[in-house]
């Protein structure tokens, strides 16, 4: 199963090494304290620099050969500077957060409609609903405070990481118990909505303010992780520059206790922050509705359970907001019930943690991934819902549940084969696990390096069929909304541009990694995205 963290944060970084590129400059390493001085600001990583010798002889205990061990090595200590360098990830850090405000602004004052923002009329009227409050921060900070307690104490499984050269080779142990914190978070949820302590629906009553703390948080945390990480002496594969290490981060394997900090952003907080924004919406459509009935004399529909055991209200929500819930939840609980497949991601492995990451996962993947829930929501609330022919809302629903299906058994099969063939698979009954998700003796190509390219299952159709799979659950968000407004594209659109750097990124580096062999996989899967396509 493919998790935002497999594929990449939303800006898709990674190590491109197309040195024929002029936008990807080999950079040689900053200088730096000595080794043996440099300190983790990670309470269980002291971490001492091992000769290139001592790292290959502890890899290749993991199967990778010598050779591939040394590849290894050279991709962790090599510097390239990509999106522009300095000037183009300064740009990001500044443009992003302006863009992210300009749409939101579009959505909550315009009804989606874009809006000419050099005129000053717009930010006047806009700035007025995203200033955040002492209500929003205390709910953001929150729920980050209550998702690193249940991190760091509930029980799950343990597994381990990819070797670290920049460690010695040794491999992280990781804390996989997103499925418990997933579960306790719902039935807290419910809890304080059922009492009134804090309906669900107040989310989105302050979703503009709530989305301004959160990135004025990633801003915070950007830069406290850059100087303790300077002033702790753990910087890894700095640039020299400061603009750039700040973007990319200067500390790869930051700890607090037992949590690992950027694993935890990537899959506790972003997506449990978008399927609560749309559980809020959905909820708030419900009243809307119900109480309008109410204002129209309208008695509500009782439905009945177990010959009348059970007794509910009809639900309201529109069909299309249901779709969004339906699809957010798919979405997080894919990440909860197959989190022990994402340490041995890049993103984990090579990434580091800077504005990169931690931008996009406190701000940008939640508050922007949900703009098609809040375009619907706010139709609703201008009295001007989005309706849609039951054919076409059935169609759209059998896109995404067929598109998820691919998505997450594609993803299971490649995991687990890396699990397996590295002595960590675990067997899991999370739930849903889906027909054929796991594979039982695939075909597969073994490389010189010493790991195994899978060609079995859906990798046998196409070798980005995960991508494909994702960008199809992408558009169905927008297909949803309709056709009235470019906002709730934004997210397909931005991913597949992600998509397009990723795919070039990852097929130079697997030319550089397994050379012949890479060109043999080739072969036998020539389709990158659609089988017997493209």
């Amino acid at each position: 199963m493919l998790l935002q963290s497999e594929r990449g944060s939303a800006w898709g970084a990674g190590c491109l090494r197309n040195r024929s590129r002029p936008h990807c400059k080999v950079l040689s390493p900053a200088p730096g304290p000595p080794a043996s001085g440099r300190k983790s600001i990670s309470s269980t990583s002291s971490e001492s620099r091992s000769s290139d010798d001592e790292i290959v002889a502890t890899t290749v205990k993991t199967g990778t050969t010598v050779e591939g061990a040394r590849k290894e090595i050279a991709c962790d200590s090599k510097i390239i500077y990509e999106f522009g360098g300095p000037a183009g990830v300064s740009a990001l850090m500044v443009g992003f957060p302006i863009l992210m405000t300009y749409l939101y602004i579009c959505l909550a004052t315009n009804q989606g409609q874009l809006q000419n923002p050099l005129q000053w009329e717009f930010w006047a009227r806009g700035a007025p609903t995203i200033i955040p409050t002492q209500r929003a921060t205390v709910i953001y900070l929150s729920f980050n405070i209550f998702q690193y307690i249940t991190a760091a104490t509930l029980p799950g499984i343990k597994v381990l990481g990819l070797p670290v050269p920049s460690l010695g080779g040794k491999q992280l142990e990781y804390l996989c118990n997103g499925v418990a914190t997933w579960y306790i978070d719902l039935l807290l949820v419910a809890a304080l909505h059922a009492s009134g302590w804090f309906p669900i629906s107040s989310v989105v009553d302050e979703i503009g303010p709530i989305m301004c703390a959160a990135m004025i948080w990633a801003i915070i945390v950007t830069i406290g992780t850059y100087v303790v990480g300077r002033v702790c002496g753990r910087t890894h594969r700095m640039s020299g520059s400061v603009p750039y290490d700040l973007f990319m981060g200067a500390v790869l394997n930051p700890r607090i206790g037992n949590v690992d900090l950027k694993m935890w952003s990537e899959i506790r907080i972003p997506w449990k922050i978008l399927f609560f924004i749309s559980l809020s919406a959905a909820v708030k459509d419900h009243e809307i509705n119900t109480e309008r009935d109410s204002q129209a004399g309208i008695a509500p529909e009782v439905w009945s359970f177990f010959g009348g055991l059970v007794e509910m209200n009809e639900i309201k929500t529109s069909s299309p907001l249901l779709f969004m819930l339906l699809a957010h939840c798919l979405y997080v609980n894919a990440c909860m019930k197959g989190e022990e497949c994402i340490p041995t991601t890049w993103d984990i492995f090579y990434e580091k943690w800077g504005y990169m990451l931690i931008f996009w996962n406190f701000a940008g993947v939640p508050f922007s991934y949900c703009y098609s829930t809040l375009y619907l929501l706010n139709r609703s609330l201008a009295d001007d819902p989005i309706h849609h022919s039951k054919t076409y809302t059935s169609s759209v629903f059998v896109i995404l549940l067929v598109a998820y299906y691919v998505w997450d058994t594609a993803n299971s099969q490649k995991n687990r084969f890396r699990m397996q063939q590295r002595g960590t698979h675990v067997e899991r009954n999370t739930f849903p696990q889906l027909p054929w998700g796991t594979l039982h003796n695939p075909t597969y190509i073994k490389t010189k390096h010493g790991n195994k390219l899978l060609t079995g299952g859906w990798w046998g159709f196409a070798r980005k069929i995960h991508y494909t799979a994702d960008l199809v659950m992408a558009l169905s968000w927008g297909l949803i909304t309709g056709f009235d407004s470019f906002i709730p594209y934004f997210y397909v659109a931005f991913f597949t541009a992600v998509l397009i750097h990723r795919v070039g990124r990852d097929h130079v580096h697997c030319e550089e990694k397994y050379g012949a062999d890479f060109d043999e996989y080739c072969r036998q899967v020539p389709y990158i995205f659609i089988p017997f396509i493209f």
